[in-house]
């Protein structure tokens, strides 16, 4: 599998460990292309000194993994099953009629705090189920628009099946660098669109004005702005402390949703710690003496998460075009958000500057 350019994936549980390990030859056959490129630059170099000049670019690619080993580790955990305290234990009906297990997609953490309470509303885990399969649908819909409009239908078929574990060349894996980007940077802000962090209509306006003078200047938007104010101002004293207290409430159920979302963050990075205190790491094996052998091994080191199998099943209905979404969405974060696609992708782009 992995001479063909496909990363295989081995799983090992022992002593309540999860290992994860990738190997990725189509990174490793990039990393001895830019040896060589960069060895044929320096002219007159003896085989020592090319040795350290080859040691100190698999450094500082180590290092470009190293800024985004952390954050990669918190998503694996939660892919690996403590997403199930978020969306419980859902499963889908094939097309074969079947039942099987919904795969996480890593993401389900993102929405600690906007599930329903006793004492708030919220999502149920259907809803949040849906929602992820409709952020996977629409990336897939607005990749579709762009390769029609720029005529690289191509492009797509091929970029879904670099998704889903195919050979992949540096150009495809940065896009899925690119796309996975897209839809974190999304998500980070998803409690924030929860009806209680919105405010009044009057409170949004307020927020959207101060932070951009040219919008506060708009003729229509100043006219709505007073025509609010003046609606506060003629408020019975009843309606004012109605007010006031739909505003605590908000606030209250906010708080509540914010401790919550920080609380899961925390304790996900938590249980990356060993017993010591320790941050586990991830560990990287180079294989760069020949082209055709060139490998890069990593293997990542988990605790244990709950187990699927603890917690009731249930169906999610999705439509066809949603499961296609959903499923997209949970392959796309095992390759654009893996800290070795991204740390030698930023090596290749920087030129290895700091060498």
């Amino acid at each position: 599998m992995g001479m063909n350019g496909q990363d295989s994936i081995m799983r090992q549980q022992m002593e309540g460990t999860i290992h994860l390990q990738r190997a990725w030859p189509q990174l490793g056959r990039s990393l001895y292309s830019l040896q060589c490129e960069m060895i044929d630059a320096c002219s007159g170099l003896d085989e020592r000194q090319k040795n350290e000049l080859r040691e100190r670019l698999r450094v500082a690619i180590r290092e470009q993994c190293g800024a985004y080993e952390k954050q990669y580790e918190a998503y694996e955990l939660v892919r690996e099953g403590r997403a199930v305290e978020i969306v419980g234990n859902p499963h889908y009906i094939g097309r074969d009629g079947k039942e099987y297990e919904l795969p996480y997609t890593g993401l389900e953490g993102y929405y600690a705090g906007s599930e329903a309470r006793p004492a708030r509303p919220g999502m149920t885990k259907e809803q949040i189920v849906e929602e992820e399969a409709n952020v996977g649908l629409n990336l897939l819909r607005e990749m579709k628009k762009h390769c029609i409009e720029h005529d690289t239908w191509s492009s797509f078929t091929r970029l879904r099946r670099a998704s889903e574990g195919g050979k992949a060349n540096v150009a495809d894996l940065r896009n899925l660098d690119l796309l996975w980007t897209k839809v974190v940077r999304r998500l980070r802000e998803r409690v924030y669109e929860n009806e209680e962090a919105r405010g009044t209509a009057l409170e949004q306006l307020e927020v959207l004005m101060s932070k951009d003078p040219k919008i506060a200047e708009d003729s229509l938007l100043r006219e709505e702005y007073a025509r609010l104010l003046e609606k506060e101002r003629k408020m019975s004293r009843e309606e004012r402390a109605e007010a006031r207290a739909r505003k605590r409430t908000r606030e209250t159920i906010f708080r509540s949703r914010l401790e919550e979302f920080t609380r899961f963050r925390d304790e996900t990075y938590g249980r990356l710690k060993d017993p010591c205190g320790r941050v586990r790491h991830i560990d990287y094996h180079i294989e760069d003496r020949s082209f055709a052998d060139a490998n890069i091994v990593e293997t990542l080191s988990l605790p244990q998460p709950d187990e699927r199998s603890c917690f009731p099943p249930y169906l999610v209905h999705l439509t066809p075009d949603q499961l296609e979404g959903h499923l997209f969405l949970a392959h796309l974060g095992e390759r654009g958000g893996d800290p070795l696609i991204r740390g030698i992708l930023s090596t290749r782009n920087e030129h290895v500057m700091r060498l």
